[in-house]
């Protein structure tokens, strides 16, 4: 993961593979009370139940592909998170035509970390 995952970044609708997934992104975050943070090179959606913060983190990769990731983790205690990777070396493309099912997905494996 980069950068801090509890600071939220400012990078721009436009930014690299994020530019067409931000938007909905944020209407997933928007419609599931979730937090989005933003950072250079990753996006994460974040919640908590159960006593411990949940998130999907959306990472680009070096050759423009993207990895989705269910976790949790301890608030405030990044190093105690457990990760379930659902995709990796996904295209932007594949990811916006399929983003609602795997969101989706990952919310449910990220619940059952």
């Amino acid at each position: 993961m980069t950068g801090d995952p509890g600071r939220s970044g400012r990078a721009g609708n436009g930014d690299g593979p994020f530019g067409a997934l931000d938007p909905k992104l944020n209407i997933f975050a928007l419609a599931n009370g979730m937090d989005l943070v933003k950072e250079t090179s990753s996006r994460r959606l974040g919640w908590y139940r159960e006593g411990l913060e949940r998130g999907i983190l959306v990472e680009a990769r070096t050759d423009g592909t993207l990895d989705v990731t269910a976790m949790c983790w301890k608030t405030h205690d990044m190093a105690s998170a457990r990760r379930a990777p659902q995709r990796t070396g996904v295209s932007a493309e594949s990811l916006v035509a399929e983003l609602s099912t795997l969101l989706e997905s990952a919310l449910e494996a990220a619940n059952c970390l």
